[in-house]
C-alpha cells in the first residue's frame, strides 16, 4: 500500500476513458476538512456496479428479501485491465462461491480502496498520505483538471448520453460522506439507467451502501 514517501510517476495525463468506476469515484469524491478521503464501501459498491456491467457478474434477486440480499455470480474470471477491478474479481475467485451484495460490499471495501489508491498514484492523479488505515490519512488530487472533469460531469443532471456520470451520483447521493445534491439536481433512477441485469446489481449495491451509512437522499 502507498504510504506517505509515495509519489506518482506517471508523466501522461490521464482521461476519464482510461479510468475504472471506482477510480472515478475516488477522484471525484468530496473533501473532509480540506482533504480528500480514501474512499471505502462506496468504492466497493463502484467496482461492484462496473464488473455488471461488463458482464462479469450476474446478479439473483432474493424472491422475498431486500435488494441487498440478490446473490452475485462471477462469470468471467479474466483480466479486466484494471487494478481495482481485478482485485474484486480476484477475490470472488478465492471465495469460490456467490456471495449477497450486501457481504460483497463489506468484504470488498479495503482490497479494491487499496488498489484503487495505489492505480492513482502509479497513474499520477494523486498523492497519498499515509494509509486507510491510519489515523488522520488523506488524499492529496494532483491531477486537478481531471477531478475537475469528472465532478462537472457529475454536477450536470442524469443522462442516458452520460450513464457513467449517472452511476457515479447514484453512489455519491447514497453516501454519508460529505455529498450534497446542487438546487435542482434530482436524484438519478437507480434502475432506469442501467441494464436489466446490472441494474439487479446496482439495486442491491446501492441499498447496501444505504444500510450501511443510513443517508440516503
Amino acid at each position: 500500500m502507498t504510504d506517505c514517501l509515495v509519489r506518482p510517476s506517471a508523466d501522461i495525463r490521464t482521461t476519464t476513458t482510461d479510468l475504472s468506476l471506482p477510480e472515478e469515484l475516488q477522484l471525484a469524491l468530496p473533501t473532509l476538512s480540506g482533504h480528500l478521503r480514501f474512499g471505502a464501501m462506496d468504492i466497493a459498491v463502484a467496482a461492484i456496479i462496473d464488473l455488471a456491467l461488463r458482464g462479469r457478474l450476474v446478479a439473483t434477486k432474493s424472491r422475498f428479501g431486500q435488494p441487498s440480499g440478490a446473490k452475485l455470480t462471477l462469470v468471467d474470471a479474466s483480466a479486466t485491465g484494471s487494478a481495482p477491478l481485478d482485485a474484486a474479481v480476484q477475490a470472488f475467485v478465492a471465495r469460490g462461491k456467490p456471495w449477497k451484495v450486501y457481504a460483497a460490499v463489506a468484504g470488498l471495501c479495503a482490497v479494491v480502496s487499496e488498489a484503487t489508491t495505489a492505480s492513482l498514484v502509479a497513474r499520477g492523479s494523486l498523492t497519498a498520505n499515509g494509509t486507510m488505515r491510519d489515523r488522520g490519512s488523506h488524499l492529496e488530487p494532483v491531477d486537478l483538471a481531471l477531478r475537475d472533469e469528472l465532478m462537472a460531469s457529475i454536477d450536470q443532471a442524469p443522462s442516458a448520453a452520460d450513464p457513467r456520470a449517472t452511476v457515479l451520483l447514484d453512489i455519491l447521493q447514497h453516501s454519508a460522506f460529505g455529498f450534497t445534491p446542487k438546487p435542482g439536481q434530482r436524484r438519478p433512477p437507480v434502475l432506469g439507467d442501467y441494464p436489466e441485469n446490472a441494474g439487479i446489481t446496482a439495486r442491491g449495491a446501492l441499498s447496501a451502501l444505504y444500510v450501511a451509512t443510513g443517508s440516503a437522499v
